[in-house]
């Protein structure tokens, strides 16, 4: 899909970032790569980086602590 390989979230977790990003998508709008900032399902915050292809459509291909 992507420049990147994608980082395997649990459909759980990839639910609740994807609606997070559609839910402030003004502010992803206009940029090719982005960063979320999240709790991830475990509780534990995290910055989710992703490929912005248009409104949910996002290749989300790594996950750092915070």
């Amino acid at each position: 899909m992507g420049y990147y390989n994608t980082f395997v979230l649990s459909p759980r977790e990839y639910a609740k970032i994807c609606g997070e990003i559609n839910t402030y998508y003004s502010k992803y709008e206009r940029k090719k790569y982005a960063i979320h900032a999240s709790y991830g399902i475990d509780n534990v915050a995290y910055w989710y980086f992703f490929e912005n292809y248009g409104y949910n459509n996002y290749n989300i291909y790594m996950r750092i602590a915070i």
